[in-house]
């Protein structure tokens, strides 16, 4: 009971540390490995890559932005952060080597204190923010300068503090919602300015705090939740009505949320959260029926989460989250790879020689480079680009 507590808090309330370092130059499948961004894009307070996305022929990053490292206790535990930030940003990344800042101060609000998620659909690029006070937000652009906000103040729930889901699917655009405290709710639009509610109190159990990534497989959207009590995942083929494929965490109750949502070689994949035993990941061929392809962090069970997972040129990128200490996650990230989905490599585990940087947040594919976004709760976000061998 004890250490189920703790799990509990560890999952509410972590808290982070990180300190700056050097580069890896090359590792067994990727070369010329290099930072593209001064720290944090010039300060401390943008300490995550919070989110990636490509849209006309640019790189686009939201960051996660908190001052100092104690306001990252309130990021973590969804309490307000009222002068702890100095609002989200958005910085875009042309062919020429240049960054533009395109977002800055969370588009008119502070307390947006972080663009979870972007997404290109259409003739757009649209983003989801964490704000604790108000309610999250949906932003968009159709060309990439000028955003406005096409939701606000939690779709009308200010206990709607972050979007966690964004895709799209059968020509809706689709939000998932975190709500810590009547569970997660499911969004859509047709176009981008109305929305409609899908699903709400965590779908079936209110104890899914949030819905995380989306994936489309074999004519479903599917996503995976937040549950203390073990995630769970649900599927949708019509859009509207949500059909649970499982919950408990699949085998066991310390995955306690499915992370990340990808399809590779025509396989689903699900990575998990377990900050007890260390990650898991699933895979499989019919969306229903999955095998665990890796277990209890695969080489170290204080990487509690596989954040992020990524297809460059033919293989499958992972990134860890480094968990090690109670409270305070301390060590580097490490970057796995596959080329078949089943057998494992570790292309690097020193955080290409940044000891207090623990966790690969985001990852994308940019002019045919594979782009890896760090997270630190201390430091700046730093942005690496890699190529292939």
């Amino acid at each position: 009971m004890r250490d189920m507590k703790m799990y509990i808090f560890i999952i509410l309330v972590g808290l982070g540390v990180a300190a700056t370092g050097g580069l890896a130059a090359e590792t067994e499948t990727l070369s010329n490995i290099t930072q593209i961004n001064d720290d944090g894009f010039g300060t401390p307070a943008n300490k995550y890559a919070f989110s990636i996305a490509v849209y006309k022929d640019s790189l686009y990053v939201g960051t996660l932005n908190i001052k100092r490292m104690p306001g990252m206790a309130r990021f973590f535990s969804a309490t307000s952060a009222t002068r702890a930030t100095e609002g989200a940003e958005i910085w875009r990344y042309d062919g020429d080597g240049t960054w533009t800042q395109v977002v800055k101060a969370g588009l008119g609000n502070y307390n947006n204190f972080g663009v979870r998620k972007m997404f290109a659909a259409g003739d757009c690029l649209y983003g989801v923010t964490a704000n604790h006070d108000d309610g999250m937000e949906v932003w968009r652009t159709c060309d990439g300068d000028d955003w406005e906000i096409v939701a606000d103040r939690g779709f009308g729930d200010s206990m709607n503090t972050s979007g966690r889901g964004l895709g799209s699917f059968k020509g809706y655009i689709y939000v998932g919602v975190e709500n810590r405290k009547n569970g997660a709710q499911l969004w859509r639009s047709a176009d981008g300015l109305e929305w409609e509610k899908v699903a709400d109190k965590g779908v079936s159990d209110s104890g899914n705090f949030w819905l995380s990534d989306f994936a489309e497989f074999k004519g479903a959207l599917y996503m995976g939740t937040l549950n203390i009590r073990g995630m769970q995942a649900y599927r949708t083929r019509d859009g509207v009505n949500l059909e649970k494929i499982f919950d408990s965490g699949l085998d066991k109750i310390t995955n306690t949320a499915g992370m990340k949502l990808i399809v590779f070689n025509d396989r689903l994949y699900i990575s998990t959260m377990d900050f007890l035993k260390g990650f898991d990941l699933y895979a499989s061929e019919d969306g229903v029926n999955f095998q665990r392809v890796l277990q209890k962090g695969f080489t170290n069970k204080h990487y509690a989460y596989l954040w992020q997972m990524e297809e460059y040129n033919g293989r499958l990128y992972a990134g860890t989250y480094h968990h090690k200490a109670t409270v305070l996650p301390t060590g580097r990230f490490a970057l796995l790879s596959s080329a078949d989905g089943k057998n494992w490599i570790v292309e690097d585990d020193s955080a290409f020689g940044n000891p207090w940087y623990y966790g690969v947040r985001t990852m994308a594919v940019y002019d045919g480079r594979l782009i890896i976004g760090t997270a630190s709760a201390k430091y700046g976000c730093k942005i690496f680009m890699a190529r292939g061998k």
